[in-house]
Formats: C-alpha cells, sequence, structure tokens
C-alpha cells in the first residue's frame, strides 16, 4: 500500500516537473505571473478613479470605454486568431502571413473607429460623453494595429515581452491617472493618457517584433478567402463575447442613471481584474492546442485536466474576497459605493464558469470548429440581452449581475456539449 502511495506521489511530481519545463507552460507562467503584478498594480486605480471621480463620472467613464468596445467587431479582430493559428503552425511563413494581412486590419480598425464616431451622433447621450466617445474612438485604430505586430510574439512563444510591457504600462497608467485626477483634470484626461499609453506601447512593439521578423508595416493591402472566412468568424465570435458578457455597461447606460452606470461598473471592473488573466492562458494555450490538434484529436483527460488546473486555484483565491469586498469598499472607497459589494459577490462566481470553459473553447477553435463557438456565444448573446432586460426590470442593477451568470454557465454547458458530439 505504502509503495502504491509513494508511487502515485512520484507520477504527481513527475507530471507537475513536465509543466514546469513545457514551453507553454513557461509562457501561461511569463504572461499570468506579468498580469497578475499588473493587475495588483491596477487595484489600486480601480479602488482610487472611482473615488476621485464620484460614481456619476466613473460611471460615464465606464460607459465610453464599453460603448466603444462594442465596435472591435468591426476592426475585423478575429485575424489575429488566424495569423497566429497559421504562423504557429510554420513560423517560417510568419512574415509572409503578417504581411499579407496587416494592411487589411489596419483598413478595418480605421473604418471602425469612424463608425463608433458616426454611431454615437445619433445616441441618446450628453454631448460631453459623445465627445469623450469621439476621441476614445482612436483606440480602436491603435489596438488593431498594435494586436496584429503582437502576433509576432505570440506565434514565436516570446511571452516575456508582453508580459514586461504590461507592468510598465501599469506603473505608468496608474499613478498619473491618480496624480490627473488630483489636480483638478477629469474623465477627458484619462482617455488621453491612454491613448498615449497605448500608442507609445504600439511603437515599440513594433521596434521589438522587427528583431524577429523585418515584416513590412505598410504592406499591400490583400484578401485571401481563406483568411477572410476564418477571421470573419473569429471576428463575429468576439463581438457576440462582448455581447453575451461585456456589453451590460453598456446596455446600463442605456436603462439607468450615470450614478447606477458607476456603481456596477466598480463591481464589474474589479471583477474583471480577475477577468484579464484569462487573456494570457488562452494567448498560452492557443498555438499549444493548435499545433497539437492539428494531426489529432483532443483528448478529453487532457481537456478536464487543464480544466481543473485553471479553476481550482481560482476558486480558492476568490472566496476570501466574497468576505472581504464589503469593508474594504467602506474604508477606501466610500458608502456611496457599498451597493457594489453585492454585485461583485455574484459576479465572482461568474469568473470561476467564464476561466473553465477556455479549454473546450480553444479546442473548438483550434480545430477549424469556430462555427460552433459561433453558435455558443449567439444563443449567449441573445440570452444576455433578455436577461438583463428581464432582471434588471425585476431586481434593478443586480439583476444585470444575475443575468451575466446565468449566460456564462449556459456557455459553459453548450460548450462541453458540443466538443464532445463534434470533436471527442
Amino acid at each position: 500500500m505504502i509503495q502504491k502511495f509513494d508511487f502515485k506521489i512520484l507520477k504527481v511530481k513527475l507530471f507537475l516537473s513536465k509543466l514546469r519545463n513545457h514551453h507553454t507552460f513557461k509562457n501561461v507562467g511569463y504572461l499570468t505571473l506579468a498580469n497578475v503584478l499588473s493587475q495588483l498594480i491596477s487595484l489600486v486605480g480601480a479602488f482610487y478613479i472611482p473615488k476621485l471621480l464620484g460614481p456619476a463620472y466613473y460611471g460615464i467613464y465606464n460607459s465610453v470605454i464599453a460603448y466603444v468596445a462594442l465596435f472591435g467587431v468591426f476592426t475585423f479582430s478575429g485575424l489575429t486568431k488566424v495569423i497566429i493559428r497559421e504562423s504557429a503552425k510554420d513560423t517560417s511563413k510568419a512574415q509572409e502571413i503578417l504581411e499579407s494581412t496587416i494592411g487589411l486590419r489596419s483598413l478595418c480598425s480605421l473604418l471602425a473607429a469612424t463608425l463608433s464616431i458616426v454611431v454615437v451622433l445619433f445616441v441618446d447621450y450628453e454631448l460631453g460623453t459623445k465627445f469623450y466617445i469621439a476621441v476614445y474612438s482612436f483606440s480602436l485604430l491603435i489596438q488593431g494595429t498594435q494586436d496584429s505586430i503582437n502576433t509576432v510574439f505570440i506565434s514565436h512563444q516570446k511571452m516575456k515581452i508582453l508580459g514586461a510591457v504590461a507592468i510598465a504600462k501599469q506603473l505608468l497608467r496608474v499613478p498619473m491617472s491618480i496624480l490627473l485626477l488630483h489636480l483638478g483634470y477629469g474623465v477627458l484626461s484619462l482617455i488621453i493618457l491612454h491613448l498615449i499609453l497605448e500608442i507609445s506601447t504600439t511603437i515599440y512593439f513594433y521596434r521589438a517584433s522587427q528583431r524577429i521578423i523585418g515584416f513590412k508595416f505598410f504592406s499591400k493591402i490583400q484578401i485571401s478567402k481563406e483568411y477572410l472566412y476564418s477571421g470573419g468568424r473569429f471576428s463575429l465570435l468576439n463581438f457576440f463575447n462582448v455581447l453575451s458578457g461585456k456589453a451590460d455597461l453598456v446596455m446600463l447606460s442605456f436603462l439607468t442613471t450615470p450614478t447606477n452606470v458607476g456603481i456596477y461598473a466598480l463591481a464589474y471592473r474589479l471583477v474583471e481584474k480577475g477577468l484579464m488573466l484569462r487573456v494570457p492562458i488562452s494567448l498560452s494555450l492557443f498555438p499549444y492546442y493548435s499545433a497539437k490538434f492539428e494531426n489529432k484529436k483532443p483528448h478529453i483527460k487532457e481537456l478536464l485536466t487543464h480544466t481543473a488546473l485553471i479553476s481550482i486555484p481560482l476558486v480558492i483565491f476568490l472566496v476570501p474576497t466574497i468576505f472581504l469586498i464589503e469593508p474594504l469598499i467602506l474604508s477606501v472607497i466610500g458608502q456611496e459605493f457599498i451597493a457594489s459589494a453585492d454585485i461583485f459577490k455574484v459576479l465572482v462566481f461568474y469568473l470561476v464558469f467564464n476561466f473553465s470553459v477556455i479549454p473546450w473553447g480553444l479546442s473548438l477553435q483550434t480545430t477549424s470548429n469556430e462555427k460552433y463557438s459561433l453558435i455558443t456565444v449567439s444563443v449567449c448573446a441573445i440570452a444576455n440581452i433578455f436577461l438583463n432586460f428581464v432582471l434588471f426590470s425585476k431586481y434593478g442593477i443586480i439583476g444585470i449581475a444575475y443575468a451575466t451568470l446565468l449566460v456564462e454557465i449556459i456557455r459553459l454547458s453548450i460548450t462541453i456539449f458540443l466538443v464532445k458530439i463534434k470533436i471527442l
């Protein structure tokens, strides 16, 4: 019995050692550590920015960010995953693939920024909010360019650069944002600071990427039917993902006052700090799944193992936050945001289901089954909009949090079902 037990311990140790030495999990580690550090830094801003702005202006600030994010689909954001998937299969073709797509992506990003500005003219927002949106819309052009360049680091699995820049950016953004607000500047100063930092970051990424592959930034716009088809599906996938889980602030901005938007936004942004860890995990596993599942099917045991490795540590971390959030808001931000605590307690459970879906969703996307992911998020988007209206009318702003949690449970259930019947 003792020998069997020792043998099982040895197997676990060997498995963990293999994970530590595998380049994919090293990349997960680099980006996860970088995002933990950057999000810990940004937590300071997450508490002090709403305190300095107050609920109403904090609500306006978040309405601007959420509104512009809806137009991300028009940047052809799904093309990024196509570039990563194809480049990961054969990195010698990375330059050719990037040069054939970056022109189209930049053009689409410019059109997205223009469309965001034009549409807001007809939206029932105050004039000041419309102006903020017009300025912030230029972030779509910057982000589209930056995403294309970053495919170089992701496909070549050079995650340290992305992690280091994420930390540096927060070290600049948080103290400068607090300083600007203390000096009496408002929402516009935060938007301009964001644009300056993103432009600077994009320039740095471009120069660093040239040391890996010397691609031409101003490349001729080329149209590939294969890339358009796959990129279009990924873009729709991203858009429906926004509608199914990240459009709540926009809907609230239409349904209620900026003050209520600000109260919900505080809870949402705090939970989002945990959600940001999803990005490095997903980006790191994407090229690994692309290469591994190119010629063979995923194995359910591996998907379950990855799900457990992602979700169990998350649950252990989140449980204490449920008890700490209310006294933390009272002592750091103030009584006017106390309603955010109850919303937070609901949304933390959303995080668990959101992270759990990563391996299952990626197994669909990396085996050219994006259409099934698209079906899933389409259903979730419709459910989210419907549940938001129904539960908001019944429970108020916390009803939006209930809707978000229910939709994420639906997403996980449908995704696992589709993987089991279509791939495994």
